[in-house]
């Protein structure tokens, strides 16, 4: 009997309160199933909303954590099926990727990106396509447009900037800390600013009074509004994500006076509403494009399951260079 190691959690609460490693029994491959080997996964802000019991969608309990990552088909129930054994193909997010097996419907699985290392394809199912779909859904970009984004530094942030870059649209990257602005205009960003009342005026200085199509707020509070003071006529503030947690102020007067648009975008939600086959052609021109740009995300640290309450501290440190993954089949530490 196939069993598999999973960092679980039987309630909601904070992680280092709920989440257990246990090794539990995997049920026996059925008709239209494969085995699955995880090979890196990485913690998310989403993983700590949805362990908390705050994310739009939450798993049955008991449950395994892990929204992404990918994994090593090892066995396949039927032979005819379209995927092969060794094929890398993304875990999908109903299951929980903190595990080291884990038994899928065939149904469900995506391809991996095989050309990207085992890191960068674990972290290819949520960001990149959040930070595509921000620049491509929205309104029509072209070369020398500009757009604003709060949380510059965070991994759909720098994708924001790297594929922006390629593309020839500028961008306005607001920060906390001015710590960041050399790594983030070596990835592309036109300027850096510290996001406060003062970043407007001086990014209007920057483009010498143009204004962005398109603002992305993953960060709510009074950032949003700010942003907003940076928006064309008709332009679209789009929000993503709300890492202070306070509400975005209502901005009345450009609302008004500058027919702002305010949009959401959740990626979870898309995935879960999209054909399958709109999925693969999305993925493919992403990883494509990923390969060929030499885009990728930053990786600070790996950890093995075992090590995992080092893994989430790191996770949540201020400034770190990257994101944090598990490698649940290691036997060791960070490196």
């Amino acid at each position: 009997m196939q069993k598999t190691t999973a960092l679980r959690h039987s309630e909601y609460g904070k992680p280092e309160d709920c989440l257990k490693l246990e090794t539990i029994e995997l049920p026996t491959l059925g008709p239209g199933q494969a085995l699955l080997k995880i090979l890196a996964a990485p913690i998310n802000p989403a993983d700590f909303g949805r362990i908390g019991g705050t994310y739009g969608e939450l798993a049955p309990l008991p449950a395994t954590a892990g929204l992404e990552g990918v994994a090593e088909i090892v066995k396949l129930a039927d032979k005819a099926s379209s995927f092969r054994v060794g094929q890398h193909v993304f875990v999908p997010s109903a299951l929980g990727a903190w595990q080291t097996h884990a038994v899928a419907n065939c149904k469900d699985l995506y391809p991996a990106p095989e050309k990207l290392p085992i890191e960068q394809a674990a972290m290819c199912w949520v960001n990149p396509a959040t930070a595509w779909k921000l620049l491509h859904d929205f309104t029509k970009l072209q070369a020398g447009d500009i757009i604003v984004q709060n949380a510059a530094t965070s991994a759909v942030g720098k994708l924001v900037i790297q594929i922006a870059n390629h593309l020839g649209i500028k961008t306005i990257n607001l920060v906390r800390t001015l710590d960041s602005a050399d790594s983030l205009k070596k990835l592309g960003a036109s300027i850096v600013l510290v996001d406060n009342r003062d970043a407007a005026k001086a990014a209007l200085v920057f483009t010498k009074g143009k204004k962005a199509k398109l603002a992305f707020n993953s960060v709510g509070g009074s950032s949003s509004l700010g942003m907003c003071k940076l928006l064309a006529d008709g332009a679209s503030l789009v929000t993503f994500g709300g890492m202070d947690r306070d509400p975005a102020p209502f901005p009345t007067r450009y609302l008004i006076f500058n027919d702002i648009r305010l949009r959401g975008f959740w990626v979870s939600k898309w995935y879960a509403t999209a054909p399958r086959q709109e999925i693969l052609t999305l993925h493919n021109e992403i990883f494509s494009f990923m390969e060929n740009a030499k885009i990728k995300v930053d990786v600070a640290a790996t950890y093995s399951l075992e090590d995992w309450p080092k893994a989430l501290e790191h996770s949540s440190t201020a400034g770190k260079s990257g994101k944090v993954l598990f490698t649940p089949a290691a036997d060791q530490g960070p490196h």
